[in-house]
């Protein structure tokens, strides 16, 4: 009986959700990677007077599949070729470009890596990377690992997971000895970690955007792309690594 309870007041809170998005003007979604980075813009846009629904829940992928299900959002941050890639419905009227970042590989305490081909090393055991079929880096962790041939020399090592803060989680338990994150997460948690070094090369650029879902364009998402495009804004990407 408990379980069916916790079930019913998770899918009640889904609907909640769901409800105020849809009679909002403007929502707005993006990765578990880069919401703290999307709660911080929509903080920005409402402390300027913009009103603002925000819908989080799981990787890029499985927020796509929520909006083709009509959850009522309406701009989506991601990437570009993430929005290209991922399998979905949702169309796009708009893309506006917000910055560029990179992949990071980072690593528990009690490790210290000085290139990417450390990973073959006896003593790194285990790595883990974001699902490539629908988070940002484990796009760019796969193509990188592909192209650069690391791949298939530590394949027995690798472990995909969910998402860059799930990676992440595994670095600061030592539950995992390595992983491809973003920027975002190492300068939240620097401290936690036993250091990090950025990938510039390897995998196809990233390019973050803010994308207006087809037909769902308005006034309110006109207005959150030009706020997006301001001195305020442009100090929040950068603090995430976007720039």
């Amino acid at each position: 009986m408990k379980k069916f309870k916790t079930i019913a007041v998770a899918f009640v809170i889904a609907l909640l959700v769901s409800s105020a998005a849809q009679a909002a003007e403007l929502a707005v979604t993006t990765g578990a990677g880069y919401m703290n980075m999307a709660k911080e813009l929509a903080a920005a846009y409402r402390a300027g007077g913009g009103a603002i629904e925000e819908v989080y829940g799981g990787n890029i992928g499985q927020m796509l599949a929520q909006v083709e299900a009509g959850n009522g959002v309406n701009v989506v941050i991601s990437d570009g070729n993430s929005l290209k890639s991922v399998k979905s419905g949702v169309k796009f009227a708009k893309t506006q470009t917000l910055g560029s970042t990179v992949l990071v590989l980072a690593w528990r305490k009690g490790l210290t890596i000085s290139s990417p081909e450390d990973l073959t090393r006896a003593d790194v055991k285990s790595v883990a990377y974001p699902d490539p079929k629908a988070a940002i880096y484990g796009r760019a962790a796969a193509a990188y690992l592909k192209t650069t041939g690391l791949g298939a020399k530590i394949a027995e090592k690798v472990s995909p997971v969910s998402t860059v803060p799930q990676v992440f989680s595994y670095l600061v338990s030592g539950e995992m000895d390595a992983g491809f994150v973003n920027r975002v997460v190492v300068r939240a948690g620097k401290d936690k970690i036993g250091g990090s070094l950025e990938i510039p090369s390897g995998y196809p650029p990233i390019v973050m955007v803010a994308a207006v879902v087809e037909g769902a364009g308005n006034g309110a998402s006109e207005n959150f792309l030009k706020f997006l495009q301001s001195p305020a804004a442009k100090v929040i990407l950068k603090k995430h690594g976007v720039q």
